[in-house]
C-alpha cells in the first residue's frame, strides 16, 4: 500500500513541480502540519518599506539544525516543515545593521509569522540586538481554536493534568455529560455543539482516536506532551474524520543538551472536600442526620509521578527522549442508599472503589540525517487494568452486608484498556519549493470487561444491577489500527503565490469482540402494574439472553489537495478539497457498509485590512465527514443471538434473586437470531455517512504590544446522520402501502432480517433486500419504503456561536487570556452518544429506533450552553514565586422529561423509558427545567527553591481547584417515569455535582 500511496502522490505533484521549477519564489503561505511548524515573516526598514534580498539565517542550537532563506520582493520569507521550538534568527542586508534574536518561537498548528524591523547601518551604537520583532496575525488559515505549549501552561496556570483539561481551555469547548468519562474519570469535551463522540485525536501525526466508539484516544500522561493544538473549526482539507473538533498533539524530544528530572504530584484525601449527595431525595429533608449524605464517605487517593531523561546519542544528529509515569489512583464513591424514606435514614448504601496502578512508559528517537532530512520514531505503552470493586455497606456498622442478604457482598470488575503505539515519521525538505513527509503507525487497544461475578445471572431492579457483574454485560475484545500517510508541499507563483499541499492516507482497523450478559441471562423486574409483553399485570419480569461476537475490519482512506493562494499582498484564499472513503465489514468478512469518495470542500478567504499584517477579516466554508464506528459492525453485523421473553413470577431466590417463573412466556421475541444477516437486508442501499457543514466569519487584530483580540461568528449544520431503526413498528403500514396480503406481513416475526433493525439515514427512503429466511415472500426482491411510511424525521442539529477571544502573551511578568462564547445548540439528535440516558452507541442510539420516540425530540440539546466565560493567567510575584489563576463560568444545561410512549397506536413500545412524554403528555426536549450555573475558580502558587544553576531547578507548588468550593449540580436525572403514568421519585434530582475543592501538591526537579 505504501508504494501505491507514493505513486498517487507523485502523480498529483508532478505537474505542479514543473511549474514550480520555472517560477518558484518565496511565499508566506504555509500549510498547517501535524508535527512540524513554519517560520514566516517580512523584513522591513524603520520606515516600513520592505527590505529585498536580506539573508535570513535560522538555527536551532538545541538540535544543530541550520537553515537559510532570502527575503523576496515584498520583504517576505518562509522556512517550512521545521521542528517546533525556539530558534535563533539572524538577518543581514546590505546597508543595514545585522539583526539577531535568539528567542523566536515556532509553534504547532499555525504559521509563526513575525515582522522584523532592521536599522540602517551605523544608526545605533553599542547594541547587542538592533531592530525589533513584532508578532503578526496568521493570514494563512481560518482555523479557530487554541495552540498550547504544555510546559508553559502547567508552569503558569492551575489545570488538571489531562488532555481534556487542555482542550477545555479553548473557546467553544465545554464539558460533556459525566456518563462519558475518559480513563481518568473525567468528562470528555464537546466542541462546537457536537457530541463528545465526534472529536479526532492525533499524536505525532497518527490518529489515536478510539475507533470503536470515538470516545477519546490513547491515555497519555500530561508531561509526555510538548504542544497541543485544539482546532474547534475551520480545518483545512488535510484534517478529516471529525464533525466535532481536532486535538493535535506533539510529544517532547531530545536535544544536544542532556536534560532529565522527576516530579511527584499528590492530592491529599484530607484536603478533598465532599460533594452533596446525588441520589437520596431525603437529603434536603434531613440535613441534620450525619448518615444521610453518603458522599461524606467518598475517598480519593491520587499520587502520580514522572521520570524522564533526554540527550544526544550523536551530537546534532541523533537524540532520545525517555519517559516513565508511575501512578497510584484510588477512589471510593457511595452512589445510592436503600431502605430510606423522607423521615427515616437509609440503612445501607451501594459503593464503588476504582483502582489504577499500571504505569505508562514511552519515548522518542529523532535522527537528523541532514539538516533537511529527518526521521522520528515514537513508542509508548498506555495499557491499563482498572479494577472496580462494588458492594453494599451497612451505614451504621460500616461493614459490607453478607452474601445471604439478597445482595452481593463485594465484587471486582477488571476493565482492560490501552496497549502499544508505534509511530515512524519522515520529513524531507528537498528544495526551497518542495518537501515531503511520510508516516507509518501501529496501535493496539484492549477492550475487555471481566469480573468476579461473571458466572452469576444478571438481575436488574429499581434502576440498578443488584446481582451479577455490576456492568450487566461481560466482554472480551481488542482493537488494532495501522496508519499510512504521505503528504507533499509545493510552492510556486502563477497568477499569485501558491502553496499547494497534497496527501493521501489510509487507516486499516481490526476489532474482535465477544459479549454476553453476566451468567448468560438477564432478569429485569418491573414494579407495580405494567404492560408485560401482552396485557398488564403485576410481578412482571423480562428475561433476556444475549451472545454476540466476531472479528471485524474497517478501512478509511482519503486524499486531499489544499492551496494557500496569495492573490495579492493583502488577499489570500485557502482552497481545499478532501475525498473520504469508508468501508466496514461484517463478521464474515463481507462489506457491510461502504461510502466512496465523499467530497468535502474547504474554502477560506483572509484579508489584510490595514496592510501591515496586524488586522484580518476572514470567511470560511467547510464540510466534514465522520467515519462509521466499528461499534456499528459489532452491534449489527455479527452473529448476535438476542431474545427476550416476558413472564410473571411467583417468588424469587433469596440469595441469587432469580425468579420462579409462573407458567409459560406471555410474549417471546427474537431481536436477533444468531445468524449473520445479509448486508443488503441490514443497510439501506442509499446510505450516506454523517456529515456537517460549517460557516465562519472572523476578525482578528494584534496590537503593537502583542495583545491579540478576535471575534468569530460560527454556524454549524449537521446535514446527515446514520442510525438504526426498528422496521417492526412500520411493518403493517408498509404492507398496506405496498398492497401485501396480511398473511405475508406479520409484524411479530423477525421481519426484514434477523432483528428487524436496519441502518438508514433518517428522513430518507429505506431501500433494502429482505432476508429470505425471515420474509420468504419477498425473497430476492429489493423494496423501497418511503420516508413518509417510516414516520421518522430528518436528523437535525444546528449550532450558532458568537466567540470573543483575547490574549495578552507572557512578557516575563504577567499574562492573561480567555474567551466569551454565546451559543445555541438545537435539534433532535445529539450525536454518537445519548446524554439523556448515558448511552454510548455510535450509529445505534435509541433516538430513531421507534417512530414514537422521535416525537417532541427537537429542542435544546444536551451540550447547549448559552454562555461560557473563560479566563486564565499568571503573575510573577517575585523572582522565585509565580502565581496562577484559571476560572470558568458556564450557564445551565436544559432538560426535558423522558417517560413512556402513552398511545397504543403501534408507533412505539409502551415499556421503555425513552421518548419525551411524561404522564401521557408531551414534554419537549429542553423545555421542562434547567440545571445550575457552574462556577469554577482555581489558583496556583509555585516557588523555585534557591539552588545553584549547576544542579538544575527545584520547584514546589500547590494548586487549589474550585477555591470557593462551589457545589452546583452539573447533571440531572431526566427520566420522569419508571412506567406509564408511574412517576420516578428521582426525576430532576442531581446525578452528579461539580468536583468539590481539592488541593494538589507537587514537587519537581529538572536539569
Amino acid at each position: 500500500m505504501t508504494t501505491s500511496l507514493l505513486a498517487g502522490l507523485a502523480a498529483v505533484a508532478a505537474p505542479m513541480a514543473v511549474v514550480a521549477v520555472a517560477t518558484a519564489v518565496p511565499t508566506m503561505a504555509s500549510a498547517q502540519d501535524f508535527t512540524n511548524g513554519t517560520l514566516a515573516g517580512s523584513v522591513v526598514d524603520t520606515t516600513g518599506k520592505p527590505v529585498v534580498g536580506a539573508t535570513i539565517s535560522i538555527q536551532d542550537t538545541a538540535r544543530g539544525i541550520k537553515l537559510a532563506a532570502k527575503s523576496g520582493s515584498s520583504g517576505d520569507f518562509r522556512v517550512s516543515q521545521i521542528p517546533i521550538g525556539t530558534y535563533s534568527v539572524s538577518i543581514a542586508a546590505s546597508g543595514f545593521d545585522t539583526y539577531t534574536d535568539n528567542t523566536v518561537a515556532v509553534r504547532l498548528g499555525s504559521v509563526s509569522g513575525y515582522t522584523f524591523t532592521i536599522n540602517p547601518a551605523g544608526s545605533v551604537s553599542e547594541v547587542v540586538i538592533t531592530g525589533t520583532r513584532a508578532r503578526g496575525v496568521d493570514f494563512d488559515r481560518t482555523t479557530t481554536g487554541l495552540s498550547i505549549d504544555v510546559a508553559e501552561t502547567i508552569e503558569r496556570i492551575p489545570t488538571a493534568r489531562t488532555l481534556t483539561a487542555l482542550t477545555l481551555l479553548a473557546p467553544q469547548a465545554v464539558g460533556g455529560d459525566t456518563a462519558f468519562a475518559n480513563g481518568n474519570g473525567e468528562a470528555l469535551a464537546s466542541i462546537g455543539g457536537s457530541s463528545v463522540a465526534e472529536n479526532v485525536y492525533y499524536i505525532n501525526g497518527m490518529n489515536i482516536t478510539d475507533f470503536r466508539n470515538f470516545l477519546g484516544g490513547s491515555n497519555v500522561p500530561f508531561d509526555f506532551y510538548r504542544q497541543v493544538d485544539v482546532k474547534t473549526g475551520g480545518f483545512s482539507s488535510e484534517y478529516g474524520r471529525s464533525t466535532g473538533g481536532a486535538i493535535i498533539a506533539v510529544t517532547k524530544s531530545g536535544s544536544n543538551e542532556w536534560h532529565g528530572g522527576a516530579n511527584l504530584y499528590w492530592q491529599p484525601t484530607d484536603l478533598y472536600s465532599k460533594a452533596p449527595n446525588t441520589l437520596l431525595a431525603l437529603e434536603a429533608d434531613d440535613l441534620s442526620n450525619p448518615n444521610i449524605n453518603l458522599n461524606k464517605r467518598d475517598r480519593n487517593k491520587n499520587i502520580e509521578g514522572n521520570i524522564w531523561a533526554s540527550g544526544a546519542i550523536i551530537e546534532d544528529r541523533l537524540f532520545f527522549y525517555a519517559f516513565y509515569n508511575p501512578r497510584n489512583i484510588k477512589s471510593t464513591s457511595y452512589t445510592s442508599g436503600t431502605n430510606g424514606s423522607a423521615t427515616s435514614e437509609a440503612t445501607s448504601a451501594t459503593y464503588s472503589t476504582t483502582t489504577r496502578n499500571d504505569p505508562f512508559y514511552g519515548g522518542k528517537i529523532d535522527f537528523n540525517l541532514t539538516d533537511k532530512q529527518r526521521f522520528e520514531f515514537t513508542m509508548f505503552h498506555d495499557g491499563q487494568s482498572s479494577v472496580e470493586t462494588q458492594g453494599v455497606e451497612d451505614i451504621t456498622t460500616r461493614t459490607s452486608t453478607t452474601a445471604g442478604s439478597g445482595k452481593y457482598n463485594t465484587s471486582n470488575t477488571n476493565t482492560l484498556s490501552g496497549g502499544d503505539v508505534k509511530i515512524l515519521r519522515y520529513t524531507g525538505n528537498f528544495t526551497d519549493w518542495f518537501s515531503l513527509s511520510a508516516l507509518w503507525g501501529k496501535s493496539d487497544y484492549k477492550q475487555t470487561v471481566a469480573g468476579d461475578l461473571d458466572g452469576e445471572a444478571s438481575v436488574f431492579e429499581n434502576g440498578s444491577v443488584v446481582r451479577g457483574n455490576p456492568n450487566l454485560t461481560i466482554s472480551q475484545g481488542a482493537d488494532s489500527r495501522e496508519n499510512i500517510r504521505v503528504d507533499g508541499d509545493v510552492y510556486f507563483s502563477l497568477l499569485g503565490r501558491h502553496h499547494i499541499k497534497v496527501g493521501v492516507d489510509q487507516e486499516k482497523m481490526d476489532s474482535s469482540s465477544v459479549e454476553s450478559y453476566s451468567g448468560g441471562i438477564y432478569y429485569r423486574y418491573y414494579a407495580g402494574t405494567v404492560t408485560c409483553g401482552v396485557g398488564t399485570t403485576t410481578n412482571c419480569v423480562r428475561v433476556r439472553v444475549l451472545t454476540r461476537g466476531g472479528a471485524y475490519s474497517t478501512k478509511a482512506t482519503a486524499w486531499y489537495v489544499q492551496d494557500a493562494w496569495d492573490l495579492t499582498d493583502r488577499l489570500s484564499a485557502q482552497l481545499g478539497v478532501r475525498a473520504e472513503t469508508f468501508q466496514n465489514k461484517n463478521a464474515e468478512g463481507e462489506i457491510f457498509v461502504e461510502a466512496k469518495n465523499q467530497i468535502a470542500p474547504r474554502i477560506g478567504l483572509t484579508y489584510d485590512v490595514l496592510g501591515d499584517r496586524s488586522t484580518k477579516v476572514s470567511a470560511f466554508f467547510g464540510r466534514y465527514y465522520l467515519p462509521i464506528a466499528a461499534n456499528t459492525n459489532i452491534r449489527m453485523a455479527g452473529n448476535e443471538l438476542f431474545t427476550q421473553d416476558w413472564y410473571t413470577y411467583s417468588s424469587r431466590n433469596a440469595t441469587t434473586l432469580v425468579p420462579v417463573l409462573s407458567g409459560s412466556s406471555r410474549l417471546s421475541e427474537t431481536l436477533s437470531d444468531g445468524i449473520v444477516p445479509a448486508s443488503t437486508s441490514l443497510v439501506s442501499q442509499n446510505l450516506d455517512p454523517q456529515y456537517q457543514d460549517e460557516y465562519i466569519l472572523g476578525f482578528q487584530h494584534t496590537f503593537k504590544n502583542d495583545i491579540k483580540v478576535g471575534v468569530n461568528l460560527v454556524y454549524r449544520d449537521l446535514k446527515n446522520v446514520l442510525e438504526d431503526f426498528d422496521t417492526g413498528y412500520i411493518f403493517a403500514n408498509y404492507c398496506k402501502y405496498a398492497n401485501i396480503a396480511a398473511v405475508n406481513c406479520n409484524p411479530n416475526t423477525m421481519g426484514i432480517n434477523g432483528s428487524g433493525y436496519v441502518l438508514l439515514n433518517p428522513g430518507k427512503d429505506l431501500i433494502v433486500t429482505p432476508d429470505p429466511r425471515t420474509w420468504p415472500f419477498m425473497a430476492g426482491k429489493t423494496i423501497t419504503i418511503p420516508a413518509s411510511v417510516l414516520d421518522i424525521p430528518k436528523a437535525k442539529r444546528e449550532y450558532t456561536a458568537l466567540e470573543f477571544t483575547f490574549d495578552r502573551p507572557w512578557d516575563g511578568k504577567w499574562a492573561l487570556a480567555g474567551s466569551y462564547v454565546w451559543s445555541e445548540s438545537k435539534g433532535n439528535y445529539e450525536g454518537g452518544v445519548k446524554s439523556d440516558n448515558g448511552q454510548v452507541d455510535p450509529g445505534l442510539t435509541q433516538d430513531f429506533d421507534e417512530p414514537g420516540w422521535t416525537d417532541n425530540a427537537y429542542g435544546y440539546l444536551p451540550n447547549h450552553r448559552a454562555h461560557v466565560i473563560k479566563a486564565y493567567g499568571s503573575y510573577q510575584l517575585t523572582d522565585r514565586i509565580l502565581l496562577g489563576a484559571n476560572g470558568t463560568i458556564t450557564s445551565p444545561r436544559k432538560y426535558g422529561c423522558l417517560g413512556v410512549y402513552p398511545y397504543g397506536d403501534g408507533r412505539a413500545s409502551s415499556t421503555t423509558v425513552s421518548p419525551f412524554y411524561c404522564g401521557g403528555k408531551p414534554t419537549p426536549r429542553g423545555s421542562q427545567f434547567q440545571g445550575e450555573w457552574i462556577y469554577r475558580f482555581d489558583m496556583s502558587a509555585s516557588y523555585d527553591v534557591p539552588i545553584s544553576d549547576t544542579f538544575g531547578k527545584l520547584q514546589v507548588r500547590a494548586d487549589v481547584f474550585n477555591v470557593f468550593n462551589f457545589k452546583h449540580a452539573q447533571d440531572f436525572n431526566e427520566a420522569g417515569e419508571v412506567a406509564l403514568n408511574s412517576p420516578s421519585l428521582l426525576y430532576r434530582l442531581p446525578s452528579s455535582y461539580q468536583t468539590p475543592r481539592y488541593v494538589r501538591i507537587g514537587v519537581s526537579y529538572s536539569f
